[in-house]
């Protein structure tokens, strides 16, 4: 990987990670165009790039986060509702991981990326319990949306925003939780990815620190203004514009692959 190269994929990471078009996905794509191979061995970089998506929440939300930790509301527990859904697929990291070399399969995970946004306003899910276990059931309903987001092509903040808009969340509650709840998937993401790569280092692509300091930066800086476009767009009503922009690259990749 050159540094260009570097900086075009944290590029790609930084904006799309917030907006609803699945950056794994294009990060997968735009790998495959650019001729690498084993993309799989390539997973600790784009992990960088997340962090890099990280830091950018971190700074976006600050405040956010810092008046939950201080006044201990039950934002954090809801947070940590909404992870469960992941534990399970630790089981799956060898099934998960060969995904990313099967490109065939990319453009159709964009059409569920598609088929989310453009259900998002239409569908609403009525729970029949108290308003109170409602504050419970509702993040893990959409960390179970999140857990599907693992696959390259349906995306994160997608899934996970408009699973709270079924539920009846607000435009403004949705993307925050959306993007509180990526903060330790990243985190456990990275933290297994650098346990295989302990165990197995012939796994890791042969790479410059410089290399991974571009992806990081330019993800991160990418990241502040693609989370902020996001912001604009949701509260002015252009989420459907996403569905349709997934909708012709998943056909568009179908195509290309198949």
């Amino acid at each position: 990987m050159t540094l260009l190269e570097a900086f075009f994929l944290g590029l790609i990471q930084g904006l799309t990670e917030f907006l609803p078009v699945s950056s794994s996905g294009h990060l997968e794509l735009v790998q495959h165009l650019l001729g690498f191979k084993q993309l799989q061995d390539y997973l600790f970089f784009g992990l960088i790039c997340h962090l890099g998506t990280l830091a950018a929440i971190f700074y976006i939300y600050f405040s956010s986060i810092k008046s939950s930790l201080v006044n201990r509301k039950p934002l954090l527990f809801q947070i940590f509702l909404g992870t469960l859904p992941l534990f399970p697929l630790v089981l799956l990291i060898k099934p998960i991981k060969a995904f990313f070399d099967r490109p065939e399969y990319l453009g159709y995970c964009f059409l569920v990326t598609s088929a989310l946004i453009f259900a998002t306003d239409s569908i609403k899910i009525h729970l029949p319990l108290s308003q109170i276990k409602k504050r419970w059931a509702n993040p893990l309903i959409i960390g179970i949306f999140q857990a599907f987001a693992v696959l390259p092509g349906i995306s994160r903040s997608g899934s996970t925003i408009s699973a709270a808009r079924f539920l009846g969340w607000s435009k403004q509650d949705a993307i925050q939780f959306s993007f509180l709840l990526a903060i330790p998937a990243i985190c456990g993401g990275t933290i297994l990815e650098l346990w295989h790569l302990w165990k197995q280092p012939a796994d890791l692509a042969k790479m410059q620190a410089g290399q991974y300091m571009i992806g990081f930066t330019t993800s991160f800086i990418v990241g502040c203004i693609s989370l902020r476009l996001l912001q604009r767009l949701m509260i002015n009503n252009k989420w459907h514009y996403f569905g349709w922009y997934c909708l012709f690259l998943g056909i568009i990749t179908i195509w290309y692959f198949n």
